[in-house]
């Protein structure tokens, strides 16, 4: 069995059961994330293994999501706070203070319910560490992680995971793979982001598609493809406390 740690069910062009079917054929199991309050209740009742979160691109939002977050962690007891974090590119509509306010009462509303949280951060690694260790939150991973190591390192001392995604697959490698090279196994998750960063050759991700990203990944780490299978499904029951067996 593999595990996703990051797929946008709602995004995806094939119907939810569709994806849950390709999925489970080929072995994954993943967590559907949900990135903004109408996606929140949409998600529910269509995977077994679920994330709520306010995503940065998603912060002008007319009603109390807070609350209505808070709701849904406290009625799915499996459930992860994500996709939530900093994104500082030029142009958003949000600014880094508004951000940062959004970002860290997720991660406080995470360590109150004893959640794990995945973790957007793009152009913002030391704002998202400055806030890490501010709220205190050691239950988290970045997602499709492409920093350098000495971040890297900055993440790990804190407790963190990282993700690779369908970036791996392609070609020349991204400065991500030295850093997967070099971190700990016990510390090394996988994701598709599907629909988006799709595997070479692609143009749309899937869940479908993690055994692929799994096989080249341990490629270049020189492991066989049945010991990462094993440590990264660990590392994503340890982090999530999910059964994951329960495919989908």
């Amino acid at each position: 069995m593999w595990v996703d740690i990051n797929t946008h069910l709602e995004l995806m062009s094939s119907p939810p059961d569709q994806i849950l079917e390709d999925a489970r054929s080929v072995g994954v199991s993943f967590i559907a994330t949900g990135t903004h309050p109408d996606q929140w209740r949409w998600l529910e009742g269509r995977a077994p293994h679920l994330a709520f979160g306010l995503h940065p691109h998603h912060l002008d939002q007319d009603c109390d999501w807070a609350s209505v977050l808070e709701d849904l962690l406290s009625r799915h007891e499996q459930s992860a706070v994500g996709e939530i974090g900093l994104d500082f590119r030029p142009g958003l509509m949000r600014g880094k203070e508004t951000q940062v306010r959004a970002f860290e009462s997720q991660l406080e509303l995470a360590r109150s319910f004893d959640r794990a949280v995945i973790i957007h951060a793009v152009k913002s690694h030391n704002e998202v560490i400055t806030s890490l260790k501010r709220v205190q939150c050691e239950r988290f991973v970045i997602h499709a992680f492409t920093g350098s190591k000495e971040i890297a390192e900055a993440y790990l001392s804190l407790g963190g995971y990282l993700s690779a995604g369908g970036l791996i697959t392609r070609k020349p490698h991204p400065r991500a793979l030295s850093v997967f090279q070099s971190i700990p196994k016990s510390r090394l998750l996988l994701e598709t982001d599907a629909p988006d960063l799709p595997i070479a050759g692609e143009r749309q991700g899937s869940p479908a598609h993690l055994p692929m990203i799994g096989r080249a990944l341990a490629r270049d780490l020189e492991l066989s493809e049945s010991v990462l299978q094993r440590l990264s499904t660990q590392n994503a029951q340890r982090l999530f406390g999910c059964d994951f067996a329960r495919l989908g």
